[in-house]
């Protein structure tokens, strides 16, 4: 692996994306150990922003805490996909509903959480070529500032 380097400006914040984009094309696989160590090396960082980014994908249902383990990539049930499935198409329903009657900063919180679910469920659903550009262009959008 290279060394990359990253923009200062939010770097928790760029490891995230990267590990994201690394985790939903499934070059980390569910049920994987994260290495903390090994990634603040390739990126040439310290440990603190890696954890901070780890943090922030946990909370995003991404990876998993394991107590005393660390960190593992997330493993979805067929019921928590079923679960993800149902979820995307309400939120998807209500945002194309409130798309008509309201401005942008109105549904700014229900693209965000839509753009958690999609990412839920390309992580459970596994690598699909047709579902991952639609997957990353909502996860974009919703998190452009």
């Amino acid at each position: 692996m290279t060394i990359q380097t990253l923009q200062a400006h939010s770097l928790c914040i760029a490891i995230a994306d990267k590990l994201r984009e690394r985790i939903l094309s499934h070059q980390m696989l569910p049920g994987s150990d994260i290495n903390d160590g090994a990634l603040a090396l390739e990126f040439g960082v310290s440990r603190t922003p890696v954890r901070e980014a780890m943090k922030l994908l946990c909370h995003e249902g991404l990876l998993t805490a394991q107590p005393r383990r660390g960190m593992t990539v997330t493993c979805f049930t067929a019921a928590q996909e079923a679960e993800a499935q149902q979820l995307c198409q309400v939120l998807a329903q209500h945002l194309n509903e409130i798309g008509h009657k309201s401005n942008r900063s109105c549904t700014e919180l229900t693209q965000r959480v839509y753009a958690i679910a999609q990412a839920r469920l390309q992580l459970a659903m596994g690598p699909r070529p047709s579902y991952t550009p639609a997957i990353s262009e909502q996860h974009s959008a919703a998190f452009a500032d």
